[in-house]
């Protein structure tokens, strides 16, 4: 069998437990992103007043909040400290693959689905569809309506995270580890799911 099939099917069969979770865990992610906003209202002296974590049809959860008159704040801190979390959490699981000693399967896999895939996943969820539809979305009230230099600026940090995650794969997995080949192909089958899933929630 080519060693690049076997490499992806090898990498299906020893991550099955976490589809399994996978329902129950986009319930606490979604209660993560969400408490990372209302963590930037609170520290800059904002108000929370509604919090909804489970994910309906149309958005996977929402905060509301308000800010004092007078009191300074930066909207674009509260829009983007989700991704901020995300972004320690994909630099942890690369500190921990550091670790000298090889991590058993189990834990490596947990690391790098948890740590790296499902974080990387909430942004990206989150860069398609404002790329290209230009939602009402987190990176919308950051930034402002889509533009060029946003959308370079994305496929860089998409690149570095791509090359990033395969370094990563090689540290956590070591002699398990998926090759060139399967990686970019699990990772472009990754990409398509969640543009497929883009289309299908802005039609």
């Amino acid at each position: 069998m080519n060693t690049g099939i076997k490499d992806i099917l090898t990498f299906f069969r020893g991550h099955w437990p976490h589809v399994i979770i996978a329902i129950p865990a986009a319930v606490a992610f979604t209660s993560l992103h969400e408490l990372a906003h209302c963590v930037a209202v609170w520290v800059q002296g904002g108000t929370v007043t509604e919090f909804v974590w489970l994910p309906s049809g149309s958005e996977w959860g929402h905060m509301r909040y308000y800010f004092p008159p007078g009191v300074s704040h930066s909207q674009i801190a509260v829009s983007l400290s989700p991704y901020f979390f995300w972004a320690l959490f994909c630099l942890l699981a690369g500190i921990l693959s550091l670790r000298h000693r090889k991590w058993p399967f189990g834990l490596a896999s947990t690391l790098f689905v948890w740590l790296f895939i499902v974080p990387l996943a909430d942004i990206a969820n989150t860069a398609l569809p404002y790329l290209a539809f230009g939602s009402d979305n987190d990176f919308r009230h950051a930034f402002g309506p889509p533009c060029p230099v946003f959308a370079l600026a994305a496929g860089i940090c998409g690149f570095v995270a791509a090359v990033y995650g395969y370094l990563l794969n090689r540290r956590l997995y070591r002699e398990r580890a998926v090759g060139l080949f399967a990686y970019c192909v699990l990772a472009v089958t990754a990409l398509l799911a969640l543009g497929a899933v883009t289309i299908v929630r802005w039609i």
